[in-house]
């Protein structure tokens, strides 16, 4: 497994976030950090978000279970 941090590229970050808005799964606020005398823009998980997640979730494992057992059976063949 690379050491490496997995970064998303330059500039998608705030476009997936509208997107997912878009679809209702993520809602967005603007609130004052106390700390630091400025707006920043707050993104909380709606309930359809939570559900899309535990989805999206499920659908991961089930695709890495299958490339875990394909690579382990090429690896047994070698």
């Amino acid at each position: 497994m690379s050491s490496m941090p997995t970064q998303a590229p330059q500039r998608s970050l705030y476009p997936a976030l509208h997107r997912l808005e878009e679809r209702g799964w993520v809602t967005s606020k603007w609130e004052m950090a106390p700390d630091r005398n400025r707006d920043f823009k707050y993104y909380r998980l709606t309930e359809n978000g939570r559900k899309q997640l535990v989805l999206e979730e499920s659908q991961w494992k089930q695709m890495a279970e299958a490339v875990a057992r394909l690579m382990w059976a090429a690896i047994e063949e070698s």
